[in-house]
């Protein structure tokens, strides 16, 4: 067999054994091991194991990823997503579908500290559902304004996803949170407008909160700015814990006061500080401390799966050919990006979100760059495109997320309320491939 066909049959082998339900971290490092050792031998390819082993727990550069994962999970814990509820509360109150739209108002705010976007699902669903459910808020509108909310999780930096494919591309981390701004924004409003249509479509059955009297003297007028006053002061006090973190984070890794690993120890260490003050009790700290271990084991496993697949991936020179074959049959550089990113929308109905990114990139990334696409900017919109499978029925993981915190709505009806953000999600991909400039103003890559 050519070095060639074992690269095309590694894939294959691949991905039919991550469907069959293996984990994929350990189908990577099989699958990448026995295909090495197929084109160069097996000594060779017991050596690239090791090192790739090595190597990857060892390197500095992956040490921001427990220590962020850290940073979420501690927030998660602290009490944090109530406060941002209850003040997201007083700046849509009086809206038509206001509190879907405060749970997705606090899903952003979440996501700026959290970076996980099941962990925001399933948080926030916690906090918001009940009070939707109290106010007889349609279960179509509620579960799927939380599923959509939550993938904010995923875009908004810090992003775990975003971090991982800063470094298995080589690109500056601190570039990809930048260019990640603009697009969750983009998202949050687009989410927005869509719950304040969906919410005409399936209004709840009481009104959120009571409408305001109407007075046409000056006394009460007077009355109220104290009111209106101490409102915003309430929810400065309770969006701060979020603001801080976020801003002392951010601020000093793009003043160039710490690197991202250390920005990663500083948030890990205040959210710990904010857990303590917040009296967190110490049987959550504990399992915030071991899902910290779990996730970051689970995604150091992919990691070494992906780097010794790699070693298949160039020995065959896969990519090249692919390169080869695309440009030696007239493909132009959007047809191949739309057959990347439909891929994604398929595999996304199946895969998790990080194990694609760190599955396909390798493969994706030499054609993208031969293509002349900008790394930056593939790297949003290969994100945005995963995130769309976390909501995209059947298995987008969202959706279990959402449908296990809400206590016993049925998947069916979480799934029919999604569908509207689904489309959302599709216009905001379309705005962000013809705009890139949405993606890359921030970075100063224009």
């Amino acid at each position: 067999m050519t070095p060639l066909f074992v690269g095309y049959a590694s894939i294959v082998v691949m991905f039919i054994i991550v469907l069959l339900g293996a984990p994929i971290g350990l189908a990577m490092i099989a699958v990448g091991f026995a295909g090495f050792a197929m084109i160069v031998g097996m000594a060779p390819a017991f050596s690239v194991l090791q090192t790739a082993t090595f190597e990857t727990i060892t390197s500095y550069s992956f040490t921001l990823i427990p220590l962020f994962l850290l940073m979420g999970n501690l927030i998660s814990r602290s009490g944090v997503a109530a406060d941002l509820f209850r003040g997201a509360l007083l700046l849509t109150k009086g809206w038509s579908g206001g509190l879907a739209a405060a749970g997705m108002t606090a899903s952003a705010v979440f996501s700026t500290v959290s970076g996980s976007s099941l962990a925001t699902a399933s948080t926030m669903t916690r906090v918001a559902y009940p009070e939707m459910q109290a106010h007889g808020y349609d279960p179509r509108l509620a579960t799927g304004s939380l599923a959509a909310g939550g993938t904010l999780g995923i875009l908004i930096p810090p992003s775990i996803a975003l971090m991982l494919y800063a470094l298995i591309t080589e690109q500056s981390v601190g570039t990809m949170f930048l260019a990640g701004i603009l697009p969750g924004v983009l998202a949050f409003v687009l989410y927005i407008v869509t719950i304040l249509v969906m919410a005409r479509i399936w209004p709840p059955i009481t009104a959120d909160t009571p409408q305001p009297e109407t007075a046409d003297t000056s006394s009460d007028t007077q009355a109220d700015a104290p009111a209106e006053q101490t409102g915003a002061l309430t929810i400065l006090r309770l969006f701060a814990p979020s603001f801080l973190l976020f801003g002392l984070v951010m601020g000093g890794l793009y003043g160039n006061f710490f690197t991202p690993t250390e920005a990663g120890g500083i948030g890990a260490a205040l959210a710990l500080v904010f857990a303590l003050w917040r009296r967190v009790p110490r049987s959550e700290l504990k399992a915030a401390f071991i899902e910290t271990t779990i996730t970051t084991g689970s995604i150091f496993l992919i990691l070494i799966g992906a780097e010794v697949f790699g070693f298949v991936l160039s020995t065959s020179q896969l990519s090249n050919e692919l390169v080869n074959f695309l440009n030696g049959n007239g493909f132009g550089r959007w047809q191949v990006m739309f057959a990347i990113l439909i891929f994604y929308v398929v595999l996304g109905c199946f895969m998790e979100s990080l194990a694609m990114i760190l599955l396909t990139i390798p493969i994706f990334f030499p054609i993208i760059i031969a293509n002349g696409f900008d790394p930056i900017w593939f790297g949003i919109i290969a994100v945005v495109t995963v995130e769309l499978g976390l909501i995209t029925p059947p298995v987008g993981m969202n959706l279990f997320m959402v449908k296990s915190a809400s206590r016993g709505t049925p998947l069916s009806t979480i799934m029919t309320g999604v569908i509207p953000f689904v489309v959302t999600d599709i216009i905001r991909l379309g705005i962000l491939l013809a705009f890139p400039a949405i993606s890359l103003l921030l970075t100063g890559r224009l």
